[in-house]
């Protein structure tokens, strides 16, 4: 039983450090004179959710996005069977060393969406941090392991511009928007308080 035990850790972990090219999605649906396209990464225990084409003026608060926090992205970043998804955003230096990323039973990987331009995007990016029991017949060790979200902010995509979402990691959790350009390079953009249409 150990044996087996032993085998399917190795085989978890070999597949949470591996990473796949991405999976290239048809993109003719693009319309760059009225959309953008953005990037963002997801993996266990650390999702972004955007928000995108909220437009209050129009009462339109927006269509919801959630990259990693699903249950299936986490269990496919926990085996190490989830996919990344291209519709064309050019490769970056964080899409070339994504599998530095990678932990034990986490692959990390992106998806990528087109949204409207012209229209405000909320972000905001996660951690989840787990909670372990150890127990013996005389003690229970119970373990936290801190969680923490970012600021939600907003930006507002360009037409026919690329865009990626990055979690940033450290004492508490950030996040930071950058422009790619068609060779890859990064440039940071100017993040606003998130967008809220409220009632009148």
């Amino acid at each position: 039983m150990m044996k087996k035990t032993l085998g399917l850790c190795a085989i978890l972990t070999l597949a949470a450090c591996s990473t796949p090219a991405p999976v290239q999605q048809k993109s003719s649906d693009f319309q760059a004179a009225s959309q953008a396209r953005v990037r963002l990464f997801g993996q266990n225990q650390k999702p972004t959710i955007m928000v995108s084409g909220i437009d209050c003026a129009a009462g339109e608060k927006g269509t919801k996005v959630n990259t990693g926090g699903s249950l299936g992205d986490a269990f496919g970043s926990l085996v190490g069977t989830v996919n990344s998804h291209s519709i064309g955003i050019a490769e970056t230096a964080h899409t070339r060393y994504l599998g530095q990323e990678n932990g034990i039973l986490s692959r990390a990987f992106f998806r990528e969406y087109v949204v409207p331009a012209g229209k405000a995007v909320n972000v905001q990016t996660f951690f989840v941090g787990l909670t372990n029991v150890n127990e013996s017949p005389t003690m229970k060790i119970t373990q936290y392991e801190g969680s923490c979200r970012s600021n939600k902010v907003s930006f507002v995509p360009q037409a026919g511009r690329d865009y990626e979402v990055v979690g940033v990691s450290g004492q508490a959790c950030g996040v930071k928007v950058y422009e790619v350009s068609k060779s890859g390079d990064l440039t940071p953009i100017a993040v606003n308080p998130a967008v809220s249409c409220t009632r009148k």
